[in-house]
């Protein structure tokens, strides 16, 4: 298992391992309604401090699990990870991440997800990084062109989110 390291950024946001002691910054974050809309269902919202200190201790334990917290300054913004597949896939990785809704729209998503796939190509044994972006989340889709990745289709009703079908994007960027 790779030992996961401090990353920094141009911009004064970096990312770090998540640790016990960001469970309450991590599940006061986490907490914004609006998150939710935007990522899996297995998402908790409400997301209380035993979802953040269960998530942290499960980040610590899966090997194929890379989890970064997002900081702007000395402020949680929000996560982002790469899950490493496996067998055949085992060159991909997944990403996903989100951010609090008082952190969006000031690029924090766009320079993380550069500051991972970096680290990616050049640590890990990744060759491929690929995303799943719901149609309505129009940010994530510009975060991830802006770093490189492209649309490899477009899954038609693939996804269903507060009951309702939605297609949703696959994007990937190579190394």
């Amino acid at each position: 298992m790779v030992k996961l390291i401090e990353i920094t950024g141009q911009h004064g946001i970096r990312l770090r391992p998540l640790t016990p002691a960001d469970a309450e910054a991590l599940a006061a974050v986490a907490s914004d309604p609006s998150i939710s809309n935007f990522v899996r269902d297995s998402f908790p919202s409400p997301y209380t401090l035993a979802h953040a200190k269960g998530f942290i201790q499960f980040a610590e334990g899966d090997p194929h699990l890379y989890c970064w917290a997002i900081f702007e300054g000395s402020a949680l913004a929000g996560v982002i990870s790469l899950t490493q597949q496996e067998d055949i896939y085992r060159h991909s990785a997944e990403i996903g991440y989100w951010l609090g809704s008082d952190f969006r729209g000031r690029g924090i998503s766009t320079e993380a997800i550069g500051l991972v796939c970096r680290y990616a190509f050049d640590q890990l044994n990744i060759v491929r990084i690929f995303a799943h972006v719901f149609e309505h989340n129009h940010a994530s889709r510009k975060a991830l062109l802006k770093n490189g990745f492209v649309i490899e289709g477009i899954r038609k009703k693939g996804s269903i989110k507060n009951n309702q079908l939605l297609d949703d994007y696959l994007m990937a960027k190579l190394k």
